[in-house]
């Protein structure tokens, strides 16, 4: 019975030692799959903090200064001045001046501002930091602010045609800019510039009143050639300057409906692309600006 009793015992410890070797090599599997687990995790959630810096990284292209000297390099029609520290977890080559970066398609060169005064470009009316600039229509070194784009632009044209009248020999004429609607009503944009032309310009002198520019000028003068810009290409300027110059009797007064300012200031593309810089959608923005443009007459009523 005694030896039975011990044989017994000893197939109970065996069996003992199993299932404690059993749950051991259960546990021993259970905390290996769970440290792969957490590896395989960490792995993905740096894999994937590469890929999304990788991405990042895509977005921006780094440009050097020798490049922007460089007489090959073409300037974007945007600039955005930035911070010089924007962005140098991406921007790290050395001698870098900002990265150029598409919004809405269109290439934007955002300049660090260390830069800016050696650039070689005029920013209208100054440079400052996260203002937008557009570049000038007729001057690549020259960028205005986009927040005054439009009336920089508009002023331009205006003195323009105040120049035109002059160098033609005019009494007087008249600027105003109507913008039409959808629905081709119209009204007006208070854009409103009244000039009388005397002869000569021996004396001058100017005065707003209720958004009425008003200028008189002194003595005679014959016509001569005026220099155009935003109108070099506008049949009914370029007609009528040929008219006075051929023959100053030919045309005693005239009353000319420009559409779309003669030449659009900016395109709807460049457009979006600062409304995206500067997170604008509908409401006042660039895209609507450019839209009342296209929908724009200017009138210009000139007298000999």
């Amino acid at each position: 019975y005694i030896l039975r009793r011990i044989a017994m015992n000893k197939k109970e410890n065996n069996k003992t030692e199993k299932a404690k070797e059993t749950l051991s090599n259960f546990w021993q599997k259970t905390t290996d799959i769970s440290k792969k687990a957490a590896e395989g995790a960490k792995a993905i959630a740096e894999q994937t903090k590469k890929n999304i810096h990788e991405s990042q990284a895509k977005k921006y292209t780094p440009v050097i200064e020798s490049e922007f000297f460089n007489a090959d390099f073409r300037l974007p029609n945007i600039i955005k001045i930035v911070d010089d520290s924007a962005n140098r977890n991406f921007i790290t080559c050395d001698g870098a001046i900002g990265w150029m970066e598409k919004h809405e398609d269109v290439d934007v060169l955002h300049m660090y501002a260390e830069f800016v005064a050696k650039c070689g470009i005029s920013f209208i009316p100054i440079s400052q930091i996260d203002n937008v600039y557009c570049k000038d229509y007729f001057d690549v070194r020259k960028f205005i602010n986009s927040n005054q784009f439009f009336e920089k632009t508009t002023e331009e044209k205006i003195a323009e045609l105040e120049h035109i009248a002059y160098n033609l020999g005019a009494k007087s004429f008249s600027v105003e800019i109507v913008e039409t609607d959808y629905s081709n009503n119209t009204k007006n944009l208070s854009i409103d510039a009244n000039v009388s032309l005397g002869g000569g310009i021996s004396s001058s002198k100017g005065r707003m009143q209720s958004g009425k520019n008003t200028t008189f000028f002194g003595g005679g003068k014959s016509p001569e050639m005026p220099t155009l810009k935003w109108f070099a290409h506008d049949d009914n300027i370029k007609r009528l300057v040929q008219m006075r110059l051929e023959d100053s009797n030919s045309v005693q007064s005239k009353v000319l409906e420009i559409r779309g300012f003669s030449t659009v200031t900016m395109s709807k593309s460049i457009a979006g692309a600062i409304d995206d810089l500067c997170g604008i959608k509908g409401g006042i923005s660039m895209i609507n600006e450019t839209i009342k443009q296209y929908n724009s007459i200017l009138i210009f009523e000139i007298e000999f």
